[in-house]
C-alpha cells in the first residue's frame, strides 16, 4: 500500500461515521429489501412469507420493508432463533435509515452521529442535547412460515 492509499483510506475511515461508509466494510449500513412477492399488506398488518425471504433465515439476519404508498419503512430483524422484531427504520433524530447490527443487538442510525436504539425501540445513545425520542416498535407474531407485523398507527 502506498502512502497515498494509506492516507486516503485513513481519511475516509476517520471522517466517515463507520467502516461501511468509509468503504472498508459493507456489513454495517446496508439492509436488503424484502423480495417482491414475499410481503403482503392487509389492513393494519404486514404479512411476510418466510419461505420467500432468505434474508431472515438465520439468527442475526435483517431486512427492510419499504412501501411509499403506505408510508411504511420497517426494519425486521431476527435477533434469536425464534424471535423476530420489527421497528420503524427511520431514525427519530434526523430521519436517516437505521440498520441492525447483530453483534451488538442494537439498531444504529446510518447518518453522522449514530443514534443507537434497543430492540424494543428505547434510545440507548442520542447524539445531541435534544429530548431523545424512541422508535416505534411493532408487534410481531410468527404463525407457521409467516410473520404478522401489526402497523395500526402509521407514522
Amino acid at each position: 500500500m502506498t502512502r497515498r492509499d494509506w492516507l486516503h483510506s485513513t481519511t475516509l475511515f476517520v471522517c466517515a461515521p463507520c467502516a461501511c461508509l468509509a468503504g472498508v466494510s459493507r456489513d454495517c449500513c446496508t439492509l436488503p429489501e424484502a423480495p417482491s412477492g414475499a410481503v403482503q399488506f392487509e389492513p393494519g398488518l404486514v404479512v411476510i412469507d418466510l419461505s420467500r425471504t432468505p434474508d431472515l433465515n438465520r439468527t442475526g439476519d435483517a431486512l427492510k420493508i419499504v412501501d411509499s404508498a403506505r408510508k411504511l419503512q420497517i426494519l425486521v430483524a431476527r435477533p434469536a432463533k425464534n424471535r423476530f422484531v420489527a421497528l420503524d427504520q427511520k431514525c427519530t433524530h434526523g430521519g436517516g435509515a437505521l440498520t441492525y447490527v447483530h453483534r451488538h443487538r442494537h439498531l444504529y442510525c446510518t447518518c453522522w452521529g449514530h443514534a443507537k436504539f434497543a430492540l424494543d425501540g428505547a434510545v440507548l445513545r442520542w447524539p445531541n442535547s435534544e429530548q431523545p425520542r424512541p422508535l416505534r416498535a411493532h408487534t410481531v407474531e410468527k404463525r407457521g412460515n409467516r410473520l404478522y407485523v401489526r402497523v395500526e398507527n402509521p407514522a
